[in-house]
């Protein structure tokens, strides 16, 4: 058993918006982010014909569109919805989903990570929203959804790393939207990963 005593310890979120694009092009048309069946497409010249650049959880389920597929690769489906991208629109709610982190950490603690990531240290404060992290993490969830219609995702970890890896490897598959990492459960459940490339950071 390794011994993390003198590793620095605190309480860390890395939050993701969930399919971030499509989902705010959904509640701009009243329509659920998590039922909506649409792709946000660039149609700029240098995208050869179009380029999915985000797609909602639905329109992947239903017919496996990923990111960066081309106008080519879509389906013939009157279903789908599909929309040109506004980043202005997109930067407004990023700045509105930070300034809600505000409430529930200090802003020097805030660290945007990129337009729908953001870094929260929560160490001093994680308490005053729950008796665990995990409820804590709930109540920041419920906000964002209550004050813009976005559902994210979140990841918690003892440091930024393990909240990054708790995000994408558990919390995205998690009902809850929530997944966590330890000192002493990484061993257990990031070393069985065989498949590297789903590890953050490895290409």
């Amino acid at each position: 058993m390794m011994n993390y005593t003198d590793e620095p310890h605190g309480i860390f979120f890395l939050i993701d918006n969930k399919s971030f694009y499509a989902s705010v092009e959904s509640i701009e048309r009243g329509l659920n982010p998590l039922q909506s069946i649409l792709v946000v497409m660039s149609e700029q010249a240098n995208t050869n014909g179009g380029l999915v650049l985000a797609t909602s959880p639905q329109a992947k389920k239903l017919f496996g569109i990923r990111n960066v597929d081309r106008w080519r690769d879509l389906p013939h489906d009157q279903r789908l919805l599909i929309v040109p991208p506004r980043m202005n629109l997109y930067i407004r709610k990023s700045l509105a989903i930070n300034q809600i982190f505000t409430h529930f950490a200090a802003e020097n603690d805030i660290y945007p990570y990129s337009i729908d990531e953001s870094i929260l240290d929560m160490t001093h404060s994680w308490q005053l929203f729950g008796q665990t992290p995990q409820q804590a993490a709930r109540c920041i969830q419920l906000a964002v959804r209550q004050q813009l219609g976005l559902y994210t995702t979140v990841g918690i970890g003892e440091n930024p790393l393990q909240a990054k890896l708790a995000l994408d490897l558990f919390a995205k598959h998690s009902p809850e939207l929530i997944g966590t990492l330890t000192y002493q459960t990484f061993t257990k459940h990031v070393w069985p990963i065989t498949d590297l490339t789903s590890v953050w950071s490895i290409g």
